[in-house]
């Protein structure tokens, strides 16, 4: 999938663009703080409905404007679709080919992106909860089932640890009704623990080999950590384990009020020759585990929707050797749109640079300054 045409007003602090893109590398550049970022947030939003920073819906609007619009024509091997993204003070709407689609989780899975953040070295050094929600997200943008299972199962959640304390404080409380929570929490479980277990299975048939073709190094793995004490994905041995935790711990969790078992307290841990990556690897060697594991990802895309979805790289080349970074561009010859941000085209490989199409950001205007061999150039 490529996305051929990205439109956006008042979005941050564009009031009205109109870009066409390079199908296969695009370059934004700038100095700090003129919005390429925001080029790619606005991209991102697109296609999960909901910003990669922190802050609400109502922050993406510019500044003295009552709503934002998204745009994108995204071109697929036999077709093309336009999607769109409506923000306003009370309310987000999203739109595929100009019909309102009512449920966000059958919107996403349709455009989808890989992104590389310079805040994404927390997956590795972050919380479990940053882990979890891009374990989520990636998952979600290859089934979008995935992500309606979440919903319910953070309903059911909800609902559960809010009799738990009705429970603690109530002794006319009935504890049938949470035996019937248990199995409504334990089909949906079974249900999203499938999908992880299989993902997780699918990134470390590549991720060792890809991370040793980046950095020389073998050993990497990706482990999830789920408390359950099984290897493989099991239906039955699953329903057993919990259900026994949640009986073997009633009066624990009526104390504390919560629900202190399940996929919700999930983990990843990405670990070289046994050893956690978090402590024992350095800054340079955790934001190549971080790039191996993004470009792992659109492998699995390319092999389960065959295609690979568009790859934004945000400011990732500066803080990379020149040879580490000739390693990465080897991959990036596979048949992808990357759309780039840099300070300095300098740091970008100049094979890149001779093929992609170039765009300068200044005051708030973007010019372009390249067409690249797969596209039109706009003046």
């Amino acid at each position: 999938m490529k996305l051929k045409n990205l439109k956006l007003l008042n979005f941050r602090n564009y009031e009205d663009i109109n870009l066409e893109l390079n199908e296969g590398i695009n370059i934004f550049i700038g100095d700090n703080g003129v919005g390429k970022t925001n080029i790619l947030e606005a991209i991102y939003v697109l296609s999960l409905s909901k910003s990669n920073r922190y802050g609400n819906d109502f922050d993406l609007i510019k500044m003295d404007k009552s709503n934002a619009r998204i745009i994108g024509e995204v071109s697929y091997s036999d077709y093309t679709k336009w999607y769109q993204v409506d923000i306003s003070k009370f309310d987000k709407k999203v739109y595929i080919n100009k019909s309102q689609v009512k449920k966000i989780s059958d919107y996403i899975s349709n455009f989808c992106v890989t992104a590389f953040l310079p805040n994404d070295i927390e997956i590795i050094k972050g919380s479990p909860s940053i882990r979890r929600s891009i374990l989520n997200i990636q998952i979600s943008e290859l089934y979008n089932n995935y992500l309606k299972y979440m919903n319910e199962y953070n309903s059911v959640l909800k609902m559960r640890n809010e009799y738990l304390k009705r429970l603690n404080i109530s002794a006319l409380a009935d504890t049938k009704y949470l035996d019937v929570l248990n199995q409504k929490l334990l089909a949906i479980s079974l249900k999203i623990y499938y999908f992880r277990f299989f993902y997780v299975l699918e990134v470390n048939k590549l991720l060792e080999g890809v991370y040793k073709k980046l950095s020389g190094i073998s050993g990497l793995k990706l482990e999830y950590i789920h408390n359950l004490g099984i290897d493989e994905y099991s239906e039955e041995k699953i329903r057993e384990i919990l259900l026994n935790k949640w009986q073997k711990n009633f009066n624990k969790e009526l104390m504390q009020g919560m629900t202190l078992f399940g996929l919700h307290r999930d983990d990843l841990v990405f670990s070289i020759a046994g050893k956690d990556a978090k402590i024992y690897a350095s800054q340079g060697q955790q934001r190549l585990i971080v790039i191996a594991y993004k470009i792992v990802e659109l492998m699995i895309f390319k092999k389960i929707k065959g295609e690979y979805p568009v790859l934004l790289l945000d400011d990732v080349f500066s803080e990379i050797d020149i040879k580490k970074r000739n390693r990465i561009i080897k991959f990036l010859n596979m048949d992808l749109q990357v759309i780039i941000t840099t300070t300095d085209i300098e740091d970008i490989d100049e094979v890149l640079v001779k093929n992609a199409r170039i765009f300068k950001i200044k005051n708030g205007e973007i010019k372009v300054k390249g067409g690249g061999k797969n596209g039109r150039r706009k003046s």
